[in-house]
């Protein structure tokens, strides 16, 4: 007969509470778009973007994952605010992962807040502010990325970082749907934001 004495109780999949601050690491979940094969394209393929998915490390939400998209480019002047929205997101993401203050214009600096690949960002922890999207129709709520936490705030602390495996600088094969969405749009006249 089986026993479930010695199992421990069933977690729940609330949402971690808004304004919690916690340290997660970022996962890039490919979708072989872009020049490097990092960038989710749209199901129109009217906009590229990092699909991440975020892991609390520690405390107590570890193991939670929350996810974020954070759009590159598009077609259309909002894609434009929101590639603006997500270039600062993922600057921020870099000076807290790297330990650099926002006003910081050291040469130093600068060379830290440049990445050769969307997929140098892959693995990075940083300290992260967690916000929660409200219940919308059939969908629940859910939590989102408020902010990265910078050294000139005070919630931040240095946060180690976990070597790559080796090979990791390249990203996932895209699956078969996406291989063929993003085939398809390929042989498109695709837009200039998308070459």
């Amino acid at each position: 007969m089986p026993d479930f004495n010695d199992v421990g109780p069933q977690r729940t999949f609330d949402v971690i509470p808004a304004g919690t601050i916690a340290t997660v690491e970022l996962t890039i979940r490919s979708g072989g778009a872009g020049e490097d094969g990092w960038l989710r394209r749209s199901k129109d393929g009217a906009s590229e973007g990092l699909d991440l998915e975020l892991t609390v490390t520690e405390g107590p939400f570890s193991k939670r994952k929350f996810w974020c998209l954070l759009t590159l480019g598009g077609t259309t002047p909002g894609h434009s605010e929101a590639g603006d929205i997500s270039r600062r997101r993922i600057r921020g993401i870099l000076e807290s992962a790297r330990g650099i203050r926002p006003d910081d214009a050291s040469d130093e600096a600068k060379a830290a807040r440049q990445i050769a690949s969307y997929g140098d960002l892959d693995g990075l922890r940083f300290i992260a502010r967690i916000g929660v999207e409200p219940a919308q129709g059939n969908y629940r709520a859910k939590n989102t990325l408020d902010e990265a936490i910078t050294p000139d705030r005070q919630a931040w602390r240095r946060v180690e970082q976990v070597p790559k495996p080796a090979g990791s600088a390249v990203p996932p094969a895209p699956t078969a749907a996406s291989t063929t969405s993003v085939t398809a749009a390929t042989a498109l006249d695709r837009p200039a934001w998308a070459r």
